[in-house]
């Protein structure tokens, strides 16, 4: 379980990202965070992986308290998050296989990943998860000659790769086009059922949110204001959450471009 408590992020003397942030994630979810651009969304990911510093507040995983971490101990906890992020972060003259092991570089000695030596028992992994998201063939691939959407399956194993306790996604399908998108999306949804883990996906499409996750959670302003189920976002929510939000962004946000692409 994940569970944050009076989460507060400054960033030198302007006002507060996040605000007295208060969230519990329990074990197998698949939870949304949406919200406006600057409502703290990404801030609060990177605050749980320790990217960033939190000012004040704890977040706690599985009864360890990570605010509290430094060292090695910092490096033992953040190999158990991961992370899958919107820029993909690939080597691009790395091929796909050495991209996918670089998942295991908290668990094997410094020469082993230096010399790409890795024991069998990853690489016999690398290639059962790449075969599960269907990207096995690309193995000796280089990870510039990729489609966005193959780039980001690639993420998506090598974030598994890390055995985490839980998947963080920051806006995973912000560079796809639609229908790759919604396949990103189901292959998320599908993992956190089948490895029985929590994922957190900061996500601008609502549409997708409500499709593909069980929970949302609305911010703004560096606070949590909506917190429930898809079903319960209604209209008056999505105006509590989007208010004074320019209608360009408010009709991405609802889908609007996905639906008709769809169309």
């Amino acid at each position: 379980m994940l569970k944050i408590s009076n989460l507060v992020k400054c960033y030198g003397d302007s006002k507060a990202v996040l605000s007295d942030l208060n969230l519990e994630v329990p074990g197998q979810s698949c939870i949304a965070i949406i919200g406006a651009s600057g409502a703290g969304k990404s801030t609060l990911l990177r605050c749980i992986n320790r990217l960033v510093e939190p000012t004040s507040g704890t977040i706690e995983l599985n009864g360890v308290n990570l605010t509290h971490l430094q060292g090695s101990s910092l490096r033992m906890a953040r190999r158990r998050i991961g992370m899958i992020f919107q820029g993909f972060n690939l080597i691009d003259r790395l091929t796909v296989m050495e991209n996918v092991l670089s998942g295991r570089l908290g668990y094997v000695p410094f020469w082993r990943a230096a010399l790409r030596k890795y024991p069998q028992e990853d690489i016999d992994r690398a290639f059962h998860l790449m075969e599960r998201v269907g990207i096995a063939h690309y193995a000796n691939k280089r990870a510039d000659e990729l489609s966005g959407g193959e780039r980001q399956r690639v993420g998506v194993v090598r974030a598994l790769m890390q055995e985490p306790e839980i998947l963080l996604a920051d806006e995973p399908t912000a560079s796809l086009d639609p229908k790759t998108s919604v396949q990103i999306m189901e292959l998320l949804r599908s993992l956190s059922e089948e490895y029985r883990l929590p994922v957190l996906i900061n996500i601008h499409n609502v549409q997708e949110a409500k499709e593909f996750t069980q929970r949302i959670v609305g911010m703004r302003f560096g606070r949590i204001i909506f917190d429930g189920l898809p079903s319960d976002l209604d209209a008056e929510a999505m105006d509590h959450v989007y208010d004074g939000v320019p209608a360009a962004e408010r009709e991405d946000a609802q889908g609007v471009i996905l639906r008709a692409a769809a169309g």
